[in-house]
């Protein structure tokens, strides 16, 4: 099969072709899936530098999204059938043309959603919608702030935070054109950008609840606007507060489904930045863009 594979970890010319790779084998309660689509996420660039640690054995075919066809199911699977159009999120393996994936982890794409939205919403997405929902369990009644809404997970966390009834709802961007793609999913939503404004002057009340994209300094700053009985999730990093706890996708396919419902309805928008074909030039390319606003899916034929 055709896969672009990993031949170290390193610069991104370590990302390759390859016309002849393995065609997988699937487990019992896996599937094979015939790729129409992934999504280039800040993991996959994390991965490549060695920044989520170098105990891979290589080569090896990286990449994190899947959306495509079930062409064959194991034995013990139960809740999918050839045929599905199914999306999960890996964290290796997707940048192939077939991609074996474990039943938990799938869900089935809707009628109305993409193969390239369902792509762009399986890591990003699915993280903003896990930490919205089940690690900081957002209430109507709470005060929530999202740094950096403009980013996937961001851009999930307000929408699904927004469908659960959250009535004030701030978050940070940085620049006039990343406020201008938050504000077009919500006119409502009290937007602040981080390169003009404070966050203590924009916010002098504070807020019950923050999930924190961004990290480093953006922590500190995070903080000083959490009221005492507050809860704050950090992406990036963690402190010694009892307030605040470390997030991190646990891939899951009920979860995906529920998200990909809410896409399906339009209650969760996806913002596509650009859509290529899948191959490596194209891998390498969108890898290395920077401060992109909405994702980079790769298509296959």
């Amino acid at each position: 099969m055709y896969a672009v594979e990993m031949l170290n970890y390193g610069e991104p010319t370590v990302l390759v072709d390859n016309l002849a790779a393995a065609m997988p084998m699937i487990k019992p309660k896996q599937v094979l899936v015939k790729q129409r689509a992934t999504a280039i996420d800040p993991y996959d660039v994390k991965f490549r530098q060695g920044l989520m640690g170098t105990d891979k054995a290589i080569p090896l075919i990286p990449g994190s999204s899947v959306a495509g066809v079930v062409v064959a199911v194991g034995a013990e699977v139960t809740a999918f059938a050839v045929g599905d159009r199914v999306a999960a999120s890996t964290h290796l393996k997707s940048y192939a043309e077939f991609v074996p994936v474990g039943q938990s982890l799938l869900a089935k794409i809707p009628d109305a959603v993409s193969d390239v939205q369902a792509a762009a919403v399986v890591l990003g997405g699915q993280t903003g919608y896990q930490m919205i929902t089940k690690d900081l369990a957002v209430q109507p009644r709470d005060t929530v702030l999202i740094q950096g809404g403009a980013g996937s997970v961001g851009f999930t966390a307000i929408q699904v935070a927004k469908w659960l009834g959250v009535q004030t709802l701030y978050t940070t961007v940085r620049g006039q054109a990343a406020a201008a793609v938050v504000q077009a999913v919500d006119p409502t939503l009290q937007v602040i950008d981080s390169q003009t404004t404070s966050l203590q002057a924009a916010i002098p009340a504070g807020v019950d609840v923050i999930l924190d994209t961004i990290g480093g300094d953006t922590l500190q700053t995070s903080l000083a606007v959490l009221k005492p009985t507050g809860r704050l999730v950090s992406l990036v990093d963690t402190m010694a507060d009892s307030r605040v706890t470390m997030g991190y996708l646990q891939s899951n396919g009920t979860q995906l489904a529920e998200l990909l419902a809410l896409v399906a309805q339009g209650q969760v928008i996806v913002n596509i930045a650009d859509t290529r074909p899948f191959n490596a030039a194209n891998v390498r390319d969108f890898q290395t863009r920077q401060h992109v606003l909405g994702k980079l899916v790769l298509t296959f034929d």
